[in-house]
């Protein structure tokens, strides 16, 4: 066996403080086993639900007379006609061109856009099982090498649709939803990279790291349609109002689901640095001289005058669950003396606490690129901020932690 091969084993099954020093594992580390192999079942078979459900819809967008027949459809028979093809559906009825004049006149990039998420979608299925990882290797390195192009194509595909729609201001839901399909399209090449990087340098563990969370952004897309079924049937909004505030819950929700997942499941060393009180007092700093720049530029209520209710309950309950989950979680890692755990959940706190850092550029890009509307400013200063400190935080977390730079032989064999 190859050096490279027992480094990458080594990054992907470090030890865990549940093992002790003897390496038996207790007895609630078996019982903890067994409920996560079950719980691993069920989130495979519910993301299998969803994939299977939308990926028709994401097939034949393109390969009817009308595109997204199919899932217009499908909306039509689970919420309503109105919101499948009335006002502020997109649909060109009688309420002008609609959105669907404009993907039609970005067909050469949307299709390959759209055949393409569907392979993804449906080849990460097979990508995140274990036993099929393992137990068929060489399929899974093919199917990954189909999975990283769908991801380049996808990533090409939707910066050459933004490139043309957001000048003139024709995205669905508007200039905010045009920033979330920007920040979406370079996470999943960001993601990408970093994953094909790590395991070039025979680090699996770090692969899989970016590669869950790549393959989680990637489900943004049905997952955006599952709550456009459940809010188009309790809120009663029209799909243009109501795919804007699903994307705007889904973005934090898609980034921190696969942190909670992992942390639970692996382990990654300890980095002194990423919990030091200096680095805290730095980023800390940071954001407070950020809100305080920021206070006077957002201090209007007309800042936030969108639909306030709205911004509020689709914004502050999922990220006061991140604030004390992070610090709960943090501190009991303190208290058991399992720093490798401390070092996660500290990095993802700092990440939250830069949130104002990295609502100052957001701010200017939604001024001067996007040319969001005054009345929805704060809301996407805000959730710009957010996603971008979360996001970041894994990033930062993952790489800090990584043997990415250790002399190892390059490989794409490291799995």
């Amino acid at each position: 066996m190859s050096t490279t091969k027992l480094l990458a084993q080594v990054a992907e099954s470090p030890p865990t403080p549940l093992h002790g020093q003897n390496g038996k594992k207790s007895v609630a580390k078996k019982q903890n086993e067994g409920t996560g192999a079950i719980n691993d079942r069920i989130l495979l078979g519910s993301l299998a639900l969803l994939v299977l459900w939308y990926a028709p819809m994401s097939f034949t967008y393109f390969l009817s007379e009308m595109p997204s027949s199919v899932g217009d459809k499908m909306l039509h028979a689970l919420v309503s006609r109105e919101f499948a093809y009335g006002n502020g559906s997109g649909h060109p009825d009688d309420y002008g061109p609609g959105q669907y004049f404009v993907l039609l006149r970005n067909i050469t990039s949307m299709l390959p856009h759209t055949i393409s998420g569907t392979v993804a979608i449906i080849t990460g299925l097979l990508q995140f099982n274990k036993t099929f990882q393992f137990k068929y290797p060489i399929v899974h390195r093919s199917l990954g090498r189909v999975y990283g192009l769908c991801a380049l194509i996808i990533s090409a595909s939707s910066a050459s649709f933004l490139i043309d729609t957001i000048p003139t201001r024709e995205v669905f839901s508007g200039e905010s939803f045009a920033m979330i399909l920007s920040m979406l399209s370079l996470g999943v090449l960001m993601t990408m990279a970093l994953a094909v990087y790590a395991v070039w340098n025979g680090d699996v563990g770090s692969h899989r790291e970016f590669m869950m969370l790549n393959y989680s952004l990637m489900l943004s897309a049905p997952f955006l349609r599952l709550c456009w079924v459940v809010l188009g049937r309790l809120w009663g909004e029209t799909k243009w109002t109501v795919n804007l505030y699903s994307a705007v819950f889904a973005g934090p929700f898609l980034v921190a689901a696969p942190i909670f997942y992992l942390r639970r499941r692996q382990s990654r060393p300890v980095n002194e640095t990423l919990t030091s009180s200096r680095l805290r007092l730095i980023i800390a700093a940071s954001s407070l001289l950020s809100l305080a720049f920021l206070g006077p530029k957002l201090s209007s209520f007309d800042q936030w005058s969108h639909r306030p209710k709205a911004d509020f309950w689709f914004t502050v309950p999922q990220w006061g669950f991140h604030a004390i989950s992070f610090t709960l979680l943090a501190q009991a890692a303190k208290r058991r003396g399992d720093m490798r755990a401390y070092t996660a959940w500290a990095t993802y706190q700092n990440g939250l606490i830069s949130g104002p850092f990295f609502a100052v550029p957001t701010y200017y890009l939604c001024r001067h690129v996007f040319l969001c509307p005054e009345g929805i400013m704060g809301l996407c200063t805000f959730f710009g901020g957010w996603l971008m400190g979360l996001f970041s935080s894994h990033i930062v977390y993952v790489t800090a932690t990584s043997t990415f730079a250790k002399g190892h032989k390059h490989s794409l064999k490291g799995e």
